[in-house]
Protein backbone atom coordinates (compact mmCIF):
# COMPACT_ATOMS: atom_id res chain seq x y z
CA UNK A 1 0.00 0.00 0.00
CA UNK A 2 2.77 2.47 0.89
CA UNK A 3 4.77 1.73 -2.26
CA UNK A 4 1.67 2.20 -4.41
CA UNK A 5 0.87 5.49 -2.64
CA UNK A 6 4.39 6.81 -3.22
CA UNK A 7 4.30 5.87 -6.92
CA UNK A 8 0.90 7.58 -7.29
CA UNK A 9 2.19 10.69 -5.49
CA UNK A 10 5.28 10.80 -7.71
CA UNK A 11 3.25 11.86 -10.77
CA UNK A 12 2.13 15.06 -9.00
CA UNK A 13 4.25 18.20 -8.66
CA UNK A 14 7.06 17.68 -6.18
CA UNK A 15 7.44 19.75 -3.03
CA UNK A 16 11.20 20.05 -3.67
CA UNK A 17 13.83 18.52 -5.99
CA UNK A 18 17.60 18.42 -6.46
CA UNK A 19 19.87 16.92 -9.13
CA UNK A 20 23.50 15.81 -9.31
CA UNK A 21 25.84 13.89 -11.59
CA UNK A 22 28.24 11.11 -10.63
CA UNK A 23 31.16 10.11 -12.83
CA UNK A 24 33.83 7.50 -12.32
CA UNK A 25 34.56 3.79 -12.01
CA UNK A 26 33.17 3.10 -15.48
CA UNK A 27 29.85 4.85 -15.04
CA UNK A 28 28.23 8.16 -15.83
CA UNK A 29 25.08 8.64 -13.77
CA UNK A 30 22.59 11.45 -13.50
CA UNK A 31 20.44 11.54 -10.38
CA UNK A 32 17.31 13.46 -9.46
CA UNK A 33 15.66 13.39 -6.05
CA UNK A 34 12.10 14.59 -5.64
CA UNK A 35 10.24 14.88 -2.38
CA UNK A 36 6.58 15.24 -1.48
CA UNK A 37 4.92 16.00 1.80
CA UNK A 38 3.03 13.05 3.21
CA UNK A 39 -0.72 13.62 3.36
CA UNK A 40 -2.87 13.27 6.46
CA UNK A 41 -4.23 9.83 5.57
CA UNK A 42 -0.73 8.37 5.15
CA UNK A 43 0.52 10.06 8.32
CA UNK A 44 -2.41 8.53 10.21
CA UNK A 45 -1.53 5.07 8.87
CA UNK A 46 2.27 5.51 9.39
CA UNK A 47 2.88 7.81 12.38
CA UNK A 48 5.97 9.97 11.97
CA UNK A 49 5.90 9.85 8.16
CA UNK A 50 6.85 13.27 6.77
CA UNK A 51 8.18 12.80 3.24
CA UNK A 52 7.84 10.53 0.24
CA UNK A 53 11.02 10.43 -1.80
CA UNK A 54 11.91 9.23 -5.27
CA UNK A 55 15.46 9.01 -6.58
CA UNK A 56 15.85 8.43 -10.29
CA UNK A 57 19.29 7.35 -11.53
CA UNK A 58 20.01 7.07 -15.24
CA UNK A 59 23.09 6.88 -17.42
CA UNK A 60 25.63 4.31 -18.52
CA UNK A 61 27.69 1.74 -16.68
CA UNK A 62 30.31 0.54 -19.11
CA UNK A 63 28.38 0.03 -22.33
CA UNK A 64 25.09 -0.69 -20.51
CA UNK A 65 22.36 1.92 -20.25
CA UNK A 66 20.38 2.05 -17.01
CA UNK A 67 17.38 3.98 -15.73
CA UNK A 68 16.11 3.10 -12.27
CA UNK A 69 13.89 4.81 -9.72
CA UNK A 70 14.07 4.01 -6.02
CA UNK A 71 11.45 5.11 -3.49
CA UNK A 72 12.01 6.03 0.13
CA UNK A 73 10.10 7.45 3.06
CA UNK A 74 11.40 9.71 5.79
CA UNK A 75 10.41 11.00 9.18
CA UNK A 76 12.52 14.08 8.43
CA UNK A 77 10.71 17.15 7.08
CA UNK A 78 13.88 18.25 5.30
CA UNK A 79 14.87 19.62 1.90
CA UNK A 80 15.62 17.49 -1.16
CA UNK A 81 19.31 18.47 -0.93
CA UNK A 82 19.58 17.38 2.73
CA UNK A 83 17.80 14.07 2.11
CA UNK A 84 19.98 13.44 -0.97
CA UNK A 85 23.12 13.79 1.17
CA UNK A 86 21.80 11.16 3.58
CA UNK A 87 20.81 8.78 0.80
CA UNK A 88 24.17 9.25 -0.94
CA UNK A 89 25.96 8.58 2.37
CA UNK A 90 24.05 5.34 2.83
CA UNK A 91 24.83 4.26 -0.73
CA UNK A 92 28.51 5.08 -0.19
CA UNK A 93 28.54 2.60 2.71
CA UNK A 94 26.74 0.02 0.58
CA UNK A 95 29.09 0.54 -2.36
CA UNK A 96 32.28 0.37 -0.29
CA UNK A 97 31.87 -1.74 2.82
CA UNK A 98 29.16 -4.15 1.75
CA UNK A 99 30.42 -4.51 -1.82
CA UNK A 100 33.89 -5.31 -0.49
CA UNK A 101 32.51 -7.84 1.96
CA UNK A 102 30.43 -9.49 -0.75
CA UNK A 103 32.93 -9.48 -3.63
CA UNK A 104 36.38 -9.52 -2.03
CA UNK A 105 35.61 -11.44 1.16
CA UNK A 106 32.89 -13.64 -0.47
CA UNK A 107 30.46 -13.06 2.39
CA UNK A 108 27.29 -13.91 0.45
CA UNK A 109 28.68 -17.13 -0.98
CA UNK A 110 30.05 -18.70 2.19
CA UNK A 111 27.15 -21.18 2.44
CA UNK A 112 27.19 -21.55 6.22
CA UNK A 113 23.85 -22.57 7.68
CA UNK A 114 24.88 -22.67 11.33
CA UNK A 115 24.13 -19.17 12.65
CA UNK A 116 26.89 -19.24 15.27
CA UNK A 117 29.52 -20.21 12.69
CA UNK A 118 28.23 -17.57 10.26
CA UNK A 119 28.36 -14.93 13.00
CA UNK A 120 31.92 -15.92 13.94
CA UNK A 121 33.06 -15.79 10.31
CA UNK A 122 31.39 -12.38 9.84
CA UNK A 123 33.27 -11.12 12.89
CA UNK A 124 36.57 -12.38 11.44
CA UNK A 125 35.77 -10.66 8.13
CA UNK A 126 35.02 -7.39 9.96
CA UNK A 127 38.30 -7.62 11.87
CA UNK A 128 40.28 -8.30 8.68
CA UNK A 129 38.55 -5.42 6.91
CA UNK A 130 39.28 -3.02 9.77
CA UNK A 131 42.90 -4.14 10.15
CA UNK A 132 43.63 -3.46 6.49
CA UNK A 133 42.07 -0.01 6.78
CA UNK A 134 44.06 0.69 9.98
CA UNK A 135 47.25 -0.37 8.20
CA UNK A 136 46.57 2.27 5.53
CA UNK A 137 45.61 0.03 2.63
CA UNK A 138 43.03 1.53 0.28
CA UNK A 139 42.52 -1.85 -1.37
CA UNK A 140 41.31 -4.60 0.94
CA UNK A 141 42.61 -7.25 -1.48
CA UNK A 142 46.10 -5.71 -1.41
CA UNK A 143 46.00 -5.41 2.38
CA UNK A 144 44.98 -9.01 2.89
CA UNK A 145 47.61 -10.14 0.37
CA UNK A 146 50.35 -8.13 2.08
CA UNK A 147 49.40 -8.90 5.66
CA UNK A 148 47.84 -12.34 5.31
CA UNK A 149 50.94 -14.17 6.51
CA UNK A 150 52.53 -11.36 8.51
CA UNK A 151 51.44 -12.49 11.96
CA UNK A 152 53.81 -10.13 13.81
CA UNK A 153 52.31 -7.03 12.17
CA UNK A 154 48.76 -8.28 12.69
CA UNK A 155 49.42 -9.05 16.35
CA UNK A 156 51.00 -5.63 16.90
CA UNK A 157 47.94 -3.96 15.39
CA UNK A 158 45.59 -5.94 17.63
CA UNK A 159 47.58 -5.72 20.87
CA UNK A 160 48.84 -2.13 20.48
CA UNK A 161 46.22 -0.36 18.33
CA UNK A 162 47.69 3.14 18.70
CA UNK A 163 51.23 2.14 17.73
CA UNK A 164 52.51 2.43 14.15
CA UNK A 165 53.30 -0.97 12.68
CA UNK A 166 55.04 -0.21 9.42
Amino acid sequence: MLHRAIKMMSVTAAHDAWSWTQRGHGHDAHCRIKIWQADGAMKAHWPGLQRYISVRRWGTRGAKVFDHTTYYISSEASSAWWLAQRIRGHRRIENTLHWTKDVVLHEDGCGLVDSQAATTLALIRNISFNLTVMAGYRSISAGIGAMGENIATLWAMISQPGKKTG
